[in-house]
């Protein structure tokens, strides 16, 4: 590559702090601002918190971050939230600002039904600018989804096709575990599933982009979510949570989400039920913090040569 993609990265959580020092290394890619909110953080310089960082000043906005890059063209990697409808208006800004944008959020993987008028209006926004939208992570955006869609071409007549994460919540970073109920009492983790508290963000987009991905148009369907129990102790170990959803004429899809302190084991497993049968699994699983970093900064050396408008992974070319 010629010359490298400016970016910008907005949200300095875990996963945004994780992106940028990915960033540092990836010779496709120069960092040149950062942006967030928190005012412990706003005004200081990147370097200060992530090591090696360029020494430019952390920004509360988009535009202010664009302006002092003083760079043309650029993507924003967007991670600050897993709800479309709350960082919607984040996204308008970086489109305003002329920057393609890289998400993390969840919802917007595959938007298109649930947030219908939203995801129309960030298509049409993103058009009118000539950038790209994309949502992407590890799940949903790849092991769920975008594998199980490859995996699934080379096969035919399938008839289902079921996806098996199951992961150990102790050994992830703190909001994960929060985000699962682990450690919860039996009654604060059924307080917490009524008032939708917790639990995975984009299990049906994941569905839906997996089905769009097969041609199928699912219906019936079936959502379950359970705490996890270990014998002898008290607390929630964690959440288990089952989406299913079928065709008309029978043809499923089965994803099983399952964060678990008291697992015996750790993997990812794809099975697809067609001609030939297929079954990938990996022992151990993916690691979701280091492999989500590796999604987004894939996104952004690709985004500028996908077409515009609001994309899914689907979308995005192998290189």
């Amino acid at each position: 590559m010629s010359s490298r993609l400016p970016v910008i990265v907005q949200g300095l959580g875990p996963i945004g702090r994780l992106i940028v020092e990915a960033a540092l290394g990836d010779p496709a890619l120069k960092v040149v601002g950062a942006v967030e909110i928190d005012p412990d953080l706003a005004g200081r310089p990147l370097a200060e918190v992530v090591e090696g960082a360029p020494r430019v000043a952390i920004r509360e906005s988009v535009a202010q971050a664009r302006e002092d890059a003083r760079a043309g063209g650029g993507i924003l990697l967007h991670c600050t939230g897993s709800h479309l409808d709350r960082v919607a208006p984040q996204i308008e800004e970086a489109l305003r600002q002329k920057l393609h944008v890289v998400s993390t959020c969840e919802e917007l993987t595959f938007p298109h039904v649930r947030h219908a008028e939203i995801a129309a209006d960030l298509d049409r926004l993103a058009r009118s600018a000539g950038r790209t939208v994309v949502a992407t992570g590890v799940n949903p955006g790849f092991l769920m989804d975008a594998l199980p869609a490859s995996l699934a071409s080379i096969s035919h007549g399938i008839t289902s096709v079921s996806v098996r994460r199951v992961q150990d919540p102790s050994r992830r970073r703190v909001p994960f575990q929060q985000k699962v109920g682990m450690g919860l009492s039996p009654a604060e983790w059924e307080a917490r599933r009524s008032a939708g508290g917790f639990g995975h963000v984009g299990l049906e987009e994941s569905a839906r982009l997996l089905a769009a991905s097969l041609g199928w148009t699912l219906g019936d369907w079936r959502h379950e979510m359970v705490p996890c129990r270990i014998d002898g102790q008290e607390q929630v170990a964690g959440t288990l949570e089952t989406l299913e959803g079928s065709t008309a004429d029978g043809r499923s899809i089965c994803l099983h989400f399952e964060a678990n302190a008291g697992a015996d084991e750790e993997f990812d497993e794809i099975v697809v039920d067609g001609r030939p049968p297929l079954t990938l699994r990996f022992e151990g699983g993916v690691f979701g913090d280091d492999a989500t970093a590796a999604a987004v900064l894939r996104a952004a050396r690709v985004v500028p040569n996908t077409r515009r408008g609001l994309v899914t992974v689907l979308d995005l070319p192998l290189r």
